[in-house]
């Protein structure tokens, strides 16, 4: 399949959701996604009255209670280890050749995975590792670099998605916030995610008394919070209007984190999540913690390790104490 989009018609609504459960059937049938097998174990932990900085938590906010984390253990491993390397010609970078580019899995990207296009910047692809069912991309048509400050075009890529079917998108900003491809890319997997529960920090996010000024939980680690700008129709003028306001929101969180572009114009390290309800940005000081890796998912509630040994080390370590180790 080639990489010209110029006469791809571009999907939204309900015609994207029906394109990506086709692909997804047909990308099993041929091999093309590798669903990684998982268990699921509940952790019930409880959080104190304060907030991250021992301040009371302002607007009348989620003063504390307990949170059902999902931790997700990997069954086996060993085959995403191996299938994920690239090919030989590919693999880099070489040290003796410093012409030899990195390998990117989104250029050219693998046809099996491609669901379509959904801007002119940007289109949705199957991810290749899925733990969970239907968890789409959405990359540039183009690289640009994962940490490049997210704009316009990133957040009506995603309100495109969010607009198709509820659910939680997130977005890794960089090595240190958990993204291992450099490729700019953001994710989508579909809520809810059972019949108990939309996401584990979904209680604790909607009992927030909705504002348009960043706030913050009761969640013992940093964060801010705002609410999301949704619209019900796939009008490109409604689309584009709802992005430009929680683009601008988004930066607005960033600011008052205090996280801002280095002087490579690369910002600095953090995660954003954004359901239809809300919209929320956290920053990130390590990608782990005495081993255990986390990324975006995490500050939803959900945490994947790859076996019961590292459950055991989570379990020593506690899930929301390893949230504040890898954000203080």
């Amino acid at each position: 399949m080639g990489e010209s989009t110029t006469l791809t018609t571009k999907l939204t609504g309900q015609t994207l959701w029906q394109q990506v459960e086709k692909v997804t059937e047909s990308a099993l049938a041929c091999g093309a996604l590798k669903s990684i097998p998982t268990h699921s174990e509940i952790r019930e932990i409880s959080y104190t009255e304060s907030t991250c900085d021992g301040s009371t938590p302002n607007n009348g906010l989620f003063n504390g209670g307990k949170v059902n984390f999902q931790v997700r253990v990997v069954e086996n491993l060993e085959r995403k280890t191996k299938e994920v390397q690239p090919p030989p010609n590919t693999k880099g970078p070489d040290t003796k050749d410093p012409n030899k580019k990195p390998f990117n899995p989104f250029l050219p990207y693998e046809p099996a995975l491609y669901v379509g296009e959904l801007s002119d910047h940007y289109r949705c692809l199957l991810n290749k590792f899925n733990v969970m069912n239907h968890h789409i991309l959405m990359v540039t048509s183009k690289f640009v670099p994962q940490q490049t400050p997210l704009n316009v075009e990133d957040f009506l890529a995603v309100q495109i998605c969010l607009q198709a079917r509820d659910g939680l998108a997130f977005y890794n900003g960089g090595p240190i916030a958990g993204a291992s491809v450099k490729h700019k890319h953001l994710q989508l997997i579909p809520l809810p995610l059972s019949d108990e529960s939309t996401f584990p920090f979904d209680k604790p996010l909607s009992s927030a008394a909705a504002t348009d000024e960043p706030s913050s939980t009761a969640l013992p680690f940093p964060h801010r919070l705002i609410t999301t700008n949704i619209t019900d129709t796939t009008s490109t003028e409604a689309l584009k209007e709802a992005a430009e306001i929680n683009c601008k929101n988004y930066h607005r969180l960033l600011a008052n984190l205090k996280l801002s572009v280095g002087t490579d114009g690369m910002m600095a390290p953090h995660n954003m999540l954004m359901t239809r309800k809300h919209l929320w940005v956290v920053p990130r000081t390590k990608e782990s913690h005495q081993g255990l890796a986390l990324n975006a998912l995490g500050f939803a509630g959900m945490l994947l390790v790859k076996d019961t040994i590292q459950l055991g080390k989570l379990d020593s370590i506690g899930c929301m104490e390893l949230l504040k180790a890898v954000t203080q």
